[in-house]
């Protein structure tokens, strides 16, 4: 022997980084470096594993790196559900200017509707010490992302989704409210059977606005057909796919209401197919009031939240949370309008 310990050999090979201790010990990266910091968020039993396995694989903590990461940033994380539904492209500008405002930075990541996704980008945000954190929840797991934030110390807002039973504020729209307006629009212009195309369960989002149809059609004691009902992935393709199969049928609906614009575009694809006329062979209304809506033809009839004020608003609690965290935020929640165009057919109710 040379007389150098394991560690120091290890050393000479390679540097065992946190994220090998974290592996070895079948916990997160983030708990992991709450035992190095002797936290006492961690179960005992938790901290003994850890320490056996720092131990096995000899490795050193570099207490003077630890005190540089403890320091407060000036970088927020965004995590962002869908990057390829442009309304989250204007949430998210929405929350760059008012954070650029206060000198804040922020790191933009997509989930993709990936829980396990959501995972590993809460966890890198945790190591590299962001000072608060935007989530739209993605995933069944996001109450324990949720509580990963909360063991590390990072304040955290929830924009647009929102995960039941957690003490964590949430701004958004009033999705009840959003769809039963687009409700009482269609039932106005005569139409009585109703249809829902909306996003999966499990989504607060989903689920809001699923039951804003219900006691919407309730409340104008409509009649709705079980196979009425449909609940698909937010994406256009399977919104076509769903309204084709509502559409081509004798009893079709006269009117859609969508989960979304880009659902609603989808409908709109399969009325083209079939040779229907938005509007006025089908009332269409669609939420969320992205630029697209007014530019397609015929024009799309949507609810609209405003995407890059609930943005602002969502940065202002946020950093407001960064600088008072004893203080306890309010929920907001942001009141929906209808824009009236053409796809709900009003034009032609009226001729």
């Amino acid at each position: 022997m040379d007389g150098k310990t394991l560690t120091e050999k290890r050393g000479q090979q390679h540097r065992v980084t946190l994220d090998v201790v974290a592996k070895h010990a079948g916990v997160s990266r983030s708990t992991a470096s709450l035992v190095v910091r002797n936290s006492n968020l961690i179960a005992p039993e938790t901290h003994e594993r850890v320490r056996a396995s720092m131990k096995a694989l000899g490795y050193i903590y570099n207490q003077s790196a630890g005190s540089l990461r403890s320091q407060k940033t000036k970088t927020l994380g965004m995590v962002i559900a869908d990057v390829s539904n442009p309304f989250y492209a204007l949430l998210a500008s929405g929350i760059e200017w008012a954070c650029h405002q206060q000198d804040f930075l922020t790191i933009f990541a997509d989930t993709a509707e990936d829980g396990g996704r959501q995972k590993m980008i809460i966890d890198r945000l945790i190591q590299h010490n962001v000072a608060g954190v935007f989530l739209c929840p993605a995933g069944d797991n996001s109450a324990d992302d949720l509580a990963a934030l909360e063991a590390a110390g990072t304040p955290l807002v929830q924009i647009m989704r929102h995960v039941s039973g957690q003490k964590v504020p949430y701004i958004g729209p009033d999705n009840v409210a959003g769809v039963q307006l687009g409700i009482d629009h269609v039932v106005r212009l005569g139409r009585k059977k109703l249809a829902f195309i909306g996003g999966p369960a499990g989504k607060s989002s989903s689920e809001e606005r699923l039951e804003g149809f219900n006691q919407g059609v309730a409340k104008h004691r409509l009649k709705v057909k079980k196979d009425f009902i449909k609940t698909v992935a937010i994406n256009r393709r399977e919104a076509m796919e769903a309204a084709l199969v509502l559409l081509d049928r004798p009893d079709r609906p006269d009117a859609i209401i969508c989960y979304n614009d880009l659902m609603a575009f989808g409908v709109m694809l399969a009325m083209q197919r079939l040779g229907l006329m938005p509007g006025k062979d089908v009332a269409l209304v669609g939420f969320d009031d992205i630029p697209e809506s007014a530019l397609w033809t015929p024009a799309l009839t949507t609810v609209s939240i405003d995407a890059r004020n609930i943005g602002r608003l969502a940065a202002r609690v946020l950093m407001d949370k960064i600088a008072n965290p004893s203080r306890t935020p309010r929920d907001i929640i942001v009141e929906p309008e209808l824009i009236i165009r053409e796809s709900c057919g009003e034009s032609f109710a009226a001729a």
